[in-house]
């Protein structure tokens, strides 16, 4: 898709390319006015931009960090919502999950940093 988007923007500034060209060195296209082949010149070039503008974002989607899932969470900063001991349950990213902490235990309110995950589970250090 971004191959196809690439050649078909390549294509685009081209032509406006040319016409400008053509239009601004006095070649005759045609009869055609010269207001026509400049004004036809900024509309593709324009389509071009919007297709370079595309192209950018589509390959900043394809390069962005995953940001669901196990990958995610592991390393995000939470907070405990009922008291670990070691059993508990902790809001993170907006989400609540069980949780447990493998070093002793973490009171309502404290901050917490998940460090791995145990099926459903959460596991959580105190930050």
């Amino acid at each position: 898709m971004h191959a196809a988007l690439a050649f078909l923007t390549g294509i685009c500034v081209a032509m406006g390319g040319l016409l400008l060209l053509a239009a601004f060195s006095g070649v005759d296209l045609y009869g055609v006015s010269v207001g026509l082949i400049v004004a036809t010149a900024t509309l593709i070039l324009a389509l071009a931009a919007i297709g370079v503008f595309m192209l950018y974002k589509g390959l900043q989607a394809n390069m962005s960090k995953i940001k669901t899932g196990k990958e995610a969470l592991i390393g995000a900063q939470g907070i405990a919502v009922t008291d670990l001991n070691p059993n508990g349950e902790i809001r993170v990213l907006g989400e609540f999950w069980q949780a447990h902490t493998k070093t002793g235990s973490i009171i309502q309110g404290q901050t917490v940093q998940v460090v791995d995950m145990e099926g459903m589970f959460l596991v959580v250090n105190p930050s």
